[in-house]
């Protein structure tokens, strides 16, 4: 009786499936941990930039009422401002006047830092704004 040619093939090649099973499922767990890597990474860079432009509208905020201050009232420097809106909660503003005469013409100089939540958070963003006008 002659051995099967086939059943010679089949058991050299016994360990080979388990082999690629396990390079298999090792590749695709390492496809699955940076897929979800990345999708974190953008989330909290998308979470940044939340966070600083909200900083960044609360300082232009504070230019413009700056700008209200000098020309219709005499500022008093620095002014704090809290924001309240339910968007904008955990934000402040700080804003500083100065006045100076160049050439004989007064002008005004609004400093003005937009802060969204405070230092210690993660979530934590700061804008300063500078404009110098003549009201």
């Amino acid at each position: 009786m002659q051995p099967n040619v086939n059943n010679i093939k089949f058991k050299k090649q016994r360990g080979v499936s388990i082999v690629a099973a396990v390079f298999l499922i090792t590749v695709l767990a390492l496809l699955a941990t940076a897929a979800v890597q990345l999708v974190a990474t953008g989330q909290q860079s998308l979470s940044q930039e939340i966070t600083s432009v909200k900083a960044y509208f609360a300082a232009q905020t504070g230019l413009q009422w700056g700008m209200y201050q000098a020309v219709y009232t005499t500022p008093s420097s620095p002014q704090t401002i809290t924001l309240s809106n339910s968007g904008l909660t955990n934000t402040t503003i700080a804003v500083t006047f100065t006045s100076r005469t160049i050439d004989g013409n007064a002008y005004y100089q609004i400093n003005s830092l937009g802060n969204y939540s405070t230092s210690a958070s993660p979530e934590y963003s700061a804008r300063r704004l500078r404009m110098r006008f003549k009201p």
